[in-house]
Protein backbone atom coordinates (compact mmCIF):
# COMPACT_ATOMS: atom_id res chain seq x y z
CA UNK A 1 0.00 0.00 0.00
CA UNK A 2 2.59 2.46 0.65
CA UNK A 3 4.82 1.40 -2.15
CA UNK A 4 1.68 2.33 -4.27
CA UNK A 5 0.91 5.58 -2.82
CA UNK A 6 4.77 6.34 -2.82
CA UNK A 7 4.95 5.53 -6.64
CA UNK A 8 1.07 7.54 -7.02
CA UNK A 9 3.20 10.78 -5.19
CA UNK A 10 6.20 10.16 -7.65
CA UNK A 11 3.96 10.49 -10.45
CA UNK A 12 2.45 13.26 -9.19
CA UNK A 13 5.65 15.29 -8.98
CA UNK A 14 7.36 14.54 -12.45
CA UNK A 15 3.99 15.65 -14.11
CA UNK A 16 3.91 19.01 -11.82
CA UNK A 17 7.42 19.59 -12.96
CA UNK A 18 6.82 19.02 -16.39
CA UNK A 19 4.19 21.16 -16.39
CA UNK A 20 6.16 23.87 -15.12
CA UNK A 21 8.91 23.62 -17.67
CA UNK A 22 6.36 23.22 -20.23
CA UNK A 23 4.46 26.21 -18.97
CA UNK A 24 8.14 28.19 -18.42
CA UNK A 25 8.40 27.72 -22.27
CA UNK A 26 5.37 28.48 -23.23
CA UNK A 27 5.52 31.78 -21.82
CA UNK A 28 8.40 32.74 -24.11
CA UNK A 29 7.63 35.85 -26.67
CA UNK A 30 9.16 37.54 -29.33
CA UNK A 31 8.61 41.66 -30.09
CA UNK A 32 9.84 43.38 -32.88
CA UNK A 33 9.27 47.69 -34.00
CA UNK A 34 10.94 50.60 -35.28
CA UNK A 35 13.33 53.04 -33.27
CA UNK A 36 14.17 56.94 -32.96
CA UNK A 37 16.10 59.08 -31.41
CA UNK A 38 19.15 61.11 -30.24
CA UNK A 39 22.27 60.91 -29.93
CA UNK A 40 24.93 63.39 -27.89
CA UNK A 41 28.30 62.12 -28.45
CA UNK A 42 31.89 63.37 -27.52
CA UNK A 43 34.97 61.70 -27.21
CA UNK A 44 36.09 59.96 -24.60
CA UNK A 45 40.25 60.10 -23.28
CA UNK A 46 42.77 62.70 -23.76
CA UNK A 47 39.97 64.82 -25.61
CA UNK A 48 40.98 69.15 -24.47
CA UNK A 49 38.49 71.56 -26.90
CA UNK A 50 36.26 68.57 -27.97
CA UNK A 51 32.26 69.17 -27.00
CA UNK A 52 29.02 67.23 -27.59
CA UNK A 53 27.38 66.97 -30.47
CA UNK A 54 23.97 66.53 -31.23
CA UNK A 55 22.92 63.56 -33.79
CA UNK A 56 19.79 61.16 -35.04
CA UNK A 57 19.46 57.47 -34.37
CA UNK A 58 17.08 55.09 -35.72
CA UNK A 59 16.57 51.76 -36.65
CA UNK A 60 14.68 48.01 -35.84
CA UNK A 61 14.99 45.87 -32.73
CA UNK A 62 14.08 42.40 -31.99
CA UNK A 63 13.24 41.38 -28.63
CA UNK A 64 12.82 37.95 -26.43
CA UNK A 65 11.08 38.19 -23.41
CA UNK A 66 10.15 34.77 -21.15
CA UNK A 67 7.75 36.96 -19.38
CA UNK A 68 9.60 36.75 -15.94
CA UNK A 69 12.52 39.41 -15.07
CA UNK A 70 14.66 38.59 -18.22
CA UNK A 71 14.58 39.00 -21.66
CA UNK A 72 17.21 39.56 -23.91
CA UNK A 73 17.26 42.21 -27.20
CA UNK A 74 18.81 43.19 -30.48
CA UNK A 75 19.32 46.54 -32.39
CA UNK A 76 20.06 47.50 -36.07
CA UNK A 77 20.48 50.96 -35.93
CA UNK A 78 21.67 53.86 -37.88
CA UNK A 79 23.89 56.05 -35.29
CA UNK A 80 25.25 59.56 -36.20
CA UNK A 81 28.49 60.48 -34.19
CA UNK A 82 31.31 62.73 -33.52
CA UNK A 83 32.12 65.88 -31.63
CA UNK A 84 32.55 69.49 -31.97
CA UNK A 85 36.25 71.03 -31.68
CA UNK A 86 36.77 74.99 -30.85
CA UNK A 87 39.90 76.51 -30.21
CA UNK A 88 40.20 80.37 -30.73
CA UNK A 89 41.91 79.64 -34.34
CA UNK A 90 40.06 76.37 -35.23
CA UNK A 91 37.24 75.03 -35.04
CA UNK A 92 35.20 72.66 -36.72
CA UNK A 93 31.96 69.60 -36.49
CA UNK A 94 33.35 65.80 -36.78
CA UNK A 95 30.60 63.56 -37.92
CA UNK A 96 31.08 59.78 -38.05
CA UNK A 97 28.55 57.61 -39.10
CA UNK A 98 27.96 54.22 -38.14
CA UNK A 99 25.54 50.65 -37.95
CA UNK A 100 25.18 50.32 -34.79
CA UNK A 101 24.23 46.66 -33.38
CA UNK A 102 23.98 46.80 -29.81
CA UNK A 103 22.67 43.18 -28.26
CA UNK A 104 21.85 43.76 -24.69
CA UNK A 105 20.34 41.34 -21.68
CA UNK A 106 17.11 42.85 -19.89
CA UNK A 107 15.99 42.45 -16.15
CA UNK A 108 12.07 43.40 -15.41
CA UNK A 109 11.40 45.24 -12.54
CA UNK A 110 8.06 43.71 -12.68
CA UNK A 111 6.32 40.42 -13.36
CA UNK A 112 3.53 41.05 -15.50
CA UNK A 113 1.36 44.15 -16.21
CA UNK A 114 0.55 46.80 -18.63
CA UNK A 115 4.01 49.18 -17.23
CA UNK A 116 7.23 46.95 -17.45
CA UNK A 117 10.38 49.06 -16.96
CA UNK A 118 13.51 47.61 -17.02
CA UNK A 119 17.81 48.03 -16.98
CA UNK A 120 20.18 46.17 -19.48
CA UNK A 121 23.58 45.53 -19.98
CA UNK A 122 25.72 44.11 -23.07
CA UNK A 123 27.68 44.59 -25.98
CA UNK A 124 27.84 47.14 -28.65
CA UNK A 125 29.07 46.67 -32.54
CA UNK A 126 29.76 49.68 -34.38
CA UNK A 127 30.65 49.44 -38.04
CA UNK A 128 31.54 52.86 -39.80
CA UNK A 129 29.88 54.10 -42.74
CA UNK A 130 31.90 57.51 -43.68
CA UNK A 131 33.13 60.66 -41.54
CA UNK A 132 33.18 64.07 -42.29
CA UNK A 133 34.14 67.45 -40.98
CA UNK A 134 31.99 70.19 -41.76
CA UNK A 135 31.62 73.77 -40.59
CA UNK A 136 35.10 74.35 -40.09
CA UNK A 137 36.66 77.49 -39.64
CA UNK A 138 39.13 78.40 -41.51
CA UNK A 139 36.67 76.77 -44.16
CA UNK A 140 40.11 74.69 -45.54
CA UNK A 141 38.97 72.27 -42.68
CA UNK A 142 35.95 71.18 -44.26
CA UNK A 143 36.88 67.79 -45.79
CA UNK A 144 35.67 63.77 -46.33
CA UNK A 145 38.18 61.93 -43.81
CA UNK A 146 36.20 58.38 -43.75
CA UNK A 147 39.85 56.96 -43.91
CA UNK A 148 40.66 58.77 -40.58
CA UNK A 149 39.18 56.27 -38.19
CA UNK A 150 39.16 52.77 -38.04
CA UNK A 151 36.60 50.67 -39.47
CA UNK A 152 34.94 48.91 -36.03
CA UNK A 153 34.30 50.31 -32.97
CA UNK A 154 33.58 47.43 -30.28
CA UNK A 155 31.44 49.16 -27.18
CA UNK A 156 29.61 48.74 -23.77
CA UNK A 157 26.27 50.00 -23.06
CA UNK A 158 23.86 50.30 -20.45
CA UNK A 159 20.59 51.89 -19.40
CA UNK A 160 17.12 51.60 -18.82
CA UNK A 161 13.56 51.63 -20.52
CA UNK A 162 10.19 52.07 -20.01
CA UNK A 163 7.28 49.89 -21.47
CA UNK A 164 3.45 50.50 -21.84
CA UNK A 165 1.15 48.33 -22.86
CA UNK A 166 -0.73 50.52 -25.53
CA UNK A 167 -3.07 48.08 -27.49
CA UNK A 168 -3.40 44.14 -28.18
CA UNK A 169 0.59 42.62 -28.19
CA UNK A 170 1.80 46.20 -28.52
CA UNK A 171 4.31 48.94 -26.37
CA UNK A 172 5.18 51.95 -26.57
CA UNK A 173 8.94 52.15 -25.39
CA UNK A 174 11.44 54.92 -24.11
CA UNK A 175 14.45 54.06 -24.03
CA UNK A 176 17.76 56.04 -22.62
CA UNK A 177 21.24 54.59 -22.81
CA UNK A 178 25.16 55.01 -22.63
CA UNK A 179 27.49 54.00 -24.47
CA UNK A 180 31.28 53.69 -24.11
CA UNK A 181 34.13 52.77 -26.71
CA UNK A 182 36.01 49.65 -25.58
CA UNK A 183 38.81 50.37 -28.58
CA UNK A 184 40.35 53.30 -29.93
CA UNK A 185 38.53 55.03 -32.95
CA UNK A 186 41.07 56.88 -34.90
CA UNK A 187 43.95 56.46 -36.93
CA UNK A 188 45.73 59.54 -38.51
CA UNK A 189 43.82 62.27 -36.63
CA UNK A 190 46.46 63.90 -34.47
CA UNK A 191 47.46 65.42 -37.73
CA UNK A 192 44.13 67.33 -37.71
CA UNK A 193 44.04 68.63 -34.71
CA UNK A 194 47.02 68.38 -32.20
CA UNK A 195 48.04 65.82 -30.20
CA UNK A 196 45.80 63.80 -29.36
CA UNK A 197 45.77 59.88 -28.27
CA UNK A 198 43.35 56.73 -26.90
CA UNK A 199 40.00 58.53 -27.88
CA UNK A 200 36.79 56.63 -27.72
CA UNK A 201 33.34 57.11 -28.50
CA UNK A 202 30.80 58.07 -25.67
CA UNK A 203 27.50 58.53 -26.53
CA UNK A 204 24.12 59.71 -24.52
CA UNK A 205 20.70 58.30 -26.69
CA UNK A 206 17.22 58.85 -25.56
CA UNK A 207 15.23 57.14 -27.99
CA UNK A 208 11.28 56.23 -28.65
CA UNK A 209 10.19 52.97 -29.80
CA UNK A 210 6.78 51.33 -30.91
CA UNK A 211 6.95 47.43 -30.35
CA UNK A 212 4.34 45.08 -32.07
CA UNK A 213 4.12 41.39 -30.45
CA UNK A 214 5.24 38.45 -33.23
CA UNK A 215 4.49 34.32 -32.89
CA UNK A 216 2.17 33.62 -30.16
CA UNK A 217 1.57 35.13 -26.99
CA UNK A 218 0.73 32.79 -23.80
CA UNK A 219 -0.29 34.31 -20.17
CA UNK A 220 2.02 34.27 -17.63
CA UNK A 221 1.89 31.97 -14.52
CA UNK A 222 2.51 34.93 -12.28
CA UNK A 223 0.04 37.06 -11.23
CA UNK A 224 0.48 40.98 -10.91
Amino acid sequence: MFRTISLRSLYVLVALVSLCFTTSYAQQRFSAGPRIGLNLSNYWGNADDLRFKPGVNAGVFLSYSSLNHFGISADVLYSQRGAKYETPVVKFTQRVNYLEIPVVARYYLTLNGDFRPNVFVGPSLGIKLNARRVNGDPAAYNADNTNDFRDLDLGATGGFQLNWRTGNRQHFLIDARYTLGLSEVQTNLPKVWGARNNLQNSTISLSLGYAFGVGPEFRSRYSR
